[in-house]
This record gives structure tokens, C-alpha cells and sequence, in this order.
């Protein structure tokens, strides 16, 4: 998560460590030590992914490279990360500018699949718990368990506002295949 943090950042401009280290904790993902930052500064630069310029001083100020930039679509369009925590989903959020809009479609769509199963996952453990225990379960439980419902909702309606965003811009073909993917969710959600 860190490599793309760096790089998405590195994509908008140069910047010192000093100031990367600033923007990764404005962005209130992590605070980062110089300690972590800068080893995987060294490992981008080996790999390529970003170089210093040649400068007087004792700053050195990094930027993207090229295959940076490769580098970085591809971790934004992987796949393997939309099911993650809601840290590693909002920090390729934060850097969606530089997707296609079918590719943000898709990830989106994903996501909210994701948490259309997690959320029937989670009504389903209620009604097994309580049939399960034959009596009722306490506030505390019963509580978190329907916070956690509440907030999937809210975040599928947040996704559903986003989605809608980049339909406009899809085209037609892609529209299609949304939709269908949708009204499954939908069937699951009313379950």
C-alpha cells in the first residue's frame, strides 16, 4: 500500500520526503516514519519506478518515471485489492483521476459486490445465531452486528452515488454489463 501511496503522489508532482511524508499523513491513511518511507523510497528507485533530480542542497526531490507510471495504473486496476480493508479501497479511491472511467466502473461495481456479500453474510449469522442459541442475543452483540449491516448500506449507497457518476461517462456496451451485475446484488440485498 505504501509503493502505491508514493507513487500516486509522485504522479501529481515532485516532491522532497519531507513533504511525501507530509501529504501520505495529510491524506489520514497512516502516519509513515522516515524509518518505513525511505527504505521503500530506495526499493521504487531501484526498481525504476522513481529517480531524484540532480540538485544543489541537501533535499533530494523525487519523481515519477515512466515505468512509474505503468507501474502505478497497474496497481490501481489490480483486482486482488478490492476486496481488502477499507484503508487499501480508499487509497486507489484517492488516485482514481488517473483510471479510465471503465476501469473505476469496474472496481467500483466490485466493491460494492463485495459488500452486498459481506452484508447477506452478515444478516445470514444473525438469523443462524439466533436460531442457533434459542434465546436472544445481547444488546452489545446485537448491536454491532446491525452497526456493521448499517454501514455496509451506507457505504453501498455511497458507491451507488459513485457508480452512477461514471456511468455517465461509460459507454454503452459497459453500461450493460453493470447492470446485470447489479440487479444481481439487489436480489441479495433484499434477502
Amino acid at each position: 500500500m505504501l509503493d502505491l501511496a508514493i507513487l500516486g503522489l509522485l504522479r501529481e508532482e515532485a516532491l522532497h520526503g519531507y513533504e511525501l511524508r507530509r501529504q501520505l499523513s495529510d491524506f489520514g491513511f497512516w502516519s509513515v516514519s522516515f524509518g518505513s518511507l525511505y527504505p521503500a523510497m530506495r526499493r521504487l528507485e531501484k526498481l525504476g519506478y522513481i529517480e531524484t533530480d540532480d540538485q544543489t542542497g541537501r533535499r533530494k526531490e523525487y519523481h515519477l518515471t515512466p515505468e512509474g507510471k505503468a507501474q502505478l495504473q497497474e496497481m490501481l486496476e489490480d483486482d486482488s485489492t478490492v476486496k481488502d480493508d477499507e484503508r487499501s479501497f480508499n487509497l486507489r479511491l484517492a488516485f482514481f483521476r488517473y483510471m479510465e472511467p471503465e476501469s473505476r466502473l469496474g472496481v467500483l461495481e466490485r466493491r460494492r459486490g463485495h459488500l452486498v456479500d459481506r452484508m447477506a453474510s452478515s444478516r445470514a449469522s444473525m438469523k443462524q445465531r439466533a436460531a442457533r442459541t434459542k434465546q436472544k442475543m445481547d444488546r452489545y452483540t446485537l448491536a454491532l452486528m446491525e452497526h456493521g449491516i448499517e454501514s455496509a448500506q451506507a457505504d453501498i449507497a455511497w458507491l451507488d452515488d459513485l457508480i452512477e457518476t461514471e456511468r455517465a461517462l461509460t459507454p454503452k456496451k459497459e453500461r450493460a454489463r453493470s447492470r446485470k451485475a447489479r440487479s444481481r446484488a439487489e436480489r441479495l440485498i433484499a434477502e
